[in-house]
């Protein structure tokens, strides 16, 4: 017995250095690393007994409310209804959708790249692979030379109803659509 006591006195300070001290939680997983079957069983009696004591909202650590989203008015559920949306491009699906979820969308008014690829399709379109990964198509094959060659600045810039305008830096450009 008094080498249980002896134990106790040694361990479950040693214990109590090693595990915070903030919970009785965690002051009864401390007891946990007794090695003395007796001197554990004391200190889970011990810490039981002052749980048992206490609220039960002191045994429990602070709820963090978890993040979520807003709940869908009804406007948000008519904006996004595919009935209403039928027939809209694609971007302007994208706003509504940005919206409902209290989203910004930024739209860039042109880009800069350079030409990495020429190509052209079986149509007699011009192909352009840019620096960026992006591929464009030229609209309407009309026979003018570009005067596009590879590591050429582009600069794409939008154009009226959903519609792109690729300019050379010899300033002489086209229609443009992006395949990717």
């Amino acid at each position: 017995m008094l080498l249980a006591r002896l134990l106790i006195a040694v361990a479950v300070p040693a214990v109590a250095l090693a595990v915070p001290q903030d919970t009785s939680v965690s002051r009864l997983l401390a007891c946990r690393h007794i090695a003395a079957d007796a001197a554990r069983l004391a200190c889970f009696d011990r810490t039981s007994a002052v749980m048992a004591r206490a609220p039960a909202s002191a045994l429990r650590p602070p709820a963090v409310p978890a993040p979520s989203a807003p709940a869908p008015t009804q406007a948000m559920k008519q904006a996004l209804d595919p009935q209403r949306t039928f027939g809209l491009p694609h971007a302007a699906i994208v706003q509504r959708e940005a919206a409902a979820a209290g989203l910004q969308v930024k739209e860039a008014p042109n880009i800069t790249a350079h030409i990495t690829g020429l190509g052209q399709d079986p149509d007699g379109r011009t192909i352009f692979s840019l620096d960026n990964g992006q591929v464009w198509v030229q609209l309407v094959p009309d026979g003018t030379d570009l005067y596009a060659k590879r590591g050429e600045a582009v600069r794409i810039s939008r154009g009226w109803l959903e519609s792109y305008w690729l300019e050379t830096a010899s300033h002489h450009g086209c229609k443009v659509t992006r395949l990717r």
